[in-house]
């Protein structure tokens, strides 16, 4: 009877130890991107407020990459934002970067409106025009109340 009842346990244990490691192979698979070229590069934010490692950059809603770090720059007081982006991108000096949600519901990703200028960034750059996040409070405000310019008549 005493044998039984260890063997339950050895067999639930084991199944509980490959079920995490199938789940950890999953993450980890989500989180990188195999044989994918990538080029860092990063940008200054005053808040980056809602995006988190590991989150999407997206140019007109495809992924191209990957948010790889978030620290703050005591000098400057500013949230520096390192990321990785697909290496056969050409992305312009003068794209504005922003940090907003695709959907209500869905997380924050980076996003890129690529500029018009003919100098690309290279590998390492450091992109400054940027956005203030909104947060959804305000961007519903703005939807609703006409980007909140409520103008007296």
């Amino acid at each position: 009877m005493r044998r039984t009842e260890n063997a339950g346990g050895i067999v639930f244990s084991s199944l509980v130890l490959v079920g995490t490691a199938i789940f950890a192979l999953y993450a980890y698979g989500t989180q990188t991107d195999h044989g994918q070229a990538r080029i860092p590069l990063s940008a200054s934010f005053i808040s980056a407020n809602g995006l988190a490692r590991g989150a999407d950059v997206d140019i007109a809603g495809v992924k191209v990459g990957r948010v790889s770090g978030i620290k703050l720059d005591p000098e400057s007081d500013m949230a520096i934002v390192s990321f990785n982006v697909d290496a056969d991108l050409n992305i312009p000096e003068d794209s504005v970067l922003s940090v907003g949600s695709v959907t209500l519901s869905g997380e924050d990703v980076l996003m890129i409106e690529p500029g018009k200028s003919k100098k690309m960034v290279v590998a390492g750059a450091r992109l400054s025009d940027t956005r203030e996040a909104l947060s959804l409070e305000q961007q519903v405000s703005n939807y609703i109340f006409g980007a909140g310019n409520l103008d007296a008549q």
